[in-house]
């Protein structure tokens, strides 16, 4: 269908994630009255990237269109009833260390663009002014600077995708999981257009228009034509007794744009969640095909010794020994889709009308939960501002874009290395 759809139209949302969540629910809000989402698991799924203990929510880019849609997504935050709770603003620590020359002019020009949004930083230029602000960074920071912007924190991520599913079942979105969630295959009509969906169970989903908002599994779904391509990252837990808890307590998000990032421990576990920064990890089974291996499919998966070893060098320079080298009680890779310039890809398909793909979260997807949904809905209803509909479109034969703020090379495959399978038999 290439109207846009009636309030009574049947919409069918594939994936109860972080996209397909915020869709599901902005649909909600504007009346639409006929709403379904679909995903393998119960929403919202534990196999989406945003469930998950945290993200860092941040306005830090490189690329000023991000920058501005991040501010706008934090007043949503800080005034959506709804998630209430869901978003900790305890500052934010943005720096480097300097071993690369790229990075840093990467930092400095992520910093210039949240200055000219008027976003507001303090300089933190000696070990001294980071442990002012970070009284438990006890390690060198060898040759760190960085700025600290009171405005930013994080999310509570999974509290987060939870509320906005109580808010889409109290509108009458309906859910489907297990096999009747799970999709195999589109149902087409006339030219190609994607009347609904077909699940492994058979039941069939027909929808006047289709959201595919499936994140790291949209290209087993739908050919991206090498626009998608499934990565992982990787996080880890570390836990704390009562008292070094106490000393972390509302501390801000420290990320070190070269090294990784850590936050606050969680109140119930008191537990720390760090990740390194990585080009991510593919998992190929055939050639251009990488495909997720997520946690509740494969519990025994743990993260490769790269990751373990990246995230104890952020460990060594940022924290005391004591804490530095203890061992980890969780670990996990964790599941996206980027595309090769970073930009999300929410756009209809002129070969398929009725299907909008919502994807390429590209690892900084999260934190718009809150307003990502309002875009797709507004490209649905055909005013989507302009200058997004250009940036996400579908363009397949993109060039792809080094992140100069992360680890230049190839991404290396799991299946290359050590340290993450424990099952002989997967």
């Amino acid at each position: 269908m290439t109207a846009p759809p009636s309030l009574n139209s049947p919409i069918l949302v594939v994936g109860a994630g972080t996209f397909g969540l915020s869709t599901a629910w902005h649909l909600a809000r504007r009346g639409y009255k006929n709403i379904t989402v679909i995903d393998r698991h119960d929403a919202p799924s534990v196999a989406s990237a945003g469930y998950d203990l945290n993200k860092v929510f941040r306005t830090e880019y490189s690329d000023p269109l991000y920058s501005k849609l991040a501010v706008e997504a934090r007043k949503v935050w800080l005034e959506e009833k709804a998630l209430e709770g869901c978003y900790k603003e305890n500052g934010y620590i943005f720096s480097v260390c300097g071993k690369s020359a790229t990075s840093v002019a990467n930092w400095e020009q992520a910093v210039a663009n949240s200055r000219a949004l008027g976003v507001q930083f303090e300089d933190l230029l000696t070990p001294e002014d980071f442990r002012a602000k970070a009284p438990f960074l006890k390690g060198p920071l060898t040759g760190w600077k960085g700025v600290y912007n009171k405005n930013a924190g994080w999310t509570h991520a999974r509290n987060a995708l939870t509320a906005l599913t109580i808010e889409c079942k109290k509108a009458g979105v309906k859910f489907f999981s297990g096999g009747a969630g799970t999709m195999k295959e589109f149902v087409y009509g006339a030219k190609g257009a994607v009347v609904g969906v077909k699940t492994t169970d058979g039941t069939v989903h027909k929808a006047d228009l289709t959201v595919l908002a499936a994140g790291a599994w949209i290209d087993e779904l739908l050919d991206t034509k090498g626009q998608l391509l499934a990565k992982c990252w990787c996080f880890a837990h570390i836990q704390l007794t009562e008292e070094e808890a106490k000393a972390f307590a509302k501390a801000p998000v420290v990320n070190n744009r070269e090294l990784g990032y850590f936050f606050e421990p969680d109140v119930e576990g008191r537990r720390i969640k760090l990740s390194p920064h990585t080009p991510g990890y593919t998992h190929y089974v055939a050639p251009n095909r990488s495909v997720p291996r997520s946690k509740p499919e494969h519990p025994t998966d743990t993260i490769p010794d790269l990751a373990v070893d990246l995230m104890r060098q952020l460990l060594r320079e940022s924290l005391a020994p004591e804490i530095a080298n203890r061992p980890f009680v969780y670990e996990q890779m964790c599941w996206d889709a980027p595309s090769p310039d970073a930009n999300f890809i929410i756009s209809k398909l002129d070969e398929h009308p009725g299907l909008i793909v919502a994807g390429g979260a590209s690892a900084h997807g999260f934190k718009f939960l809150p307003t990502i949904g309002g875009y797709i809905t507004d490209l649905a209803e055909g005013k989507l501002d302009p200058e997004l509909v250009e940036t996400w479109k579908w363009r397949p034969g993109q060039t792809p874009v080094v992140d100069t703020a992360l680890p230049v090379g190839p991404s290396p495959d799991i299946k290359t290395l050590s340290g993450w399978k424990h099952d002989a038999k997967l």
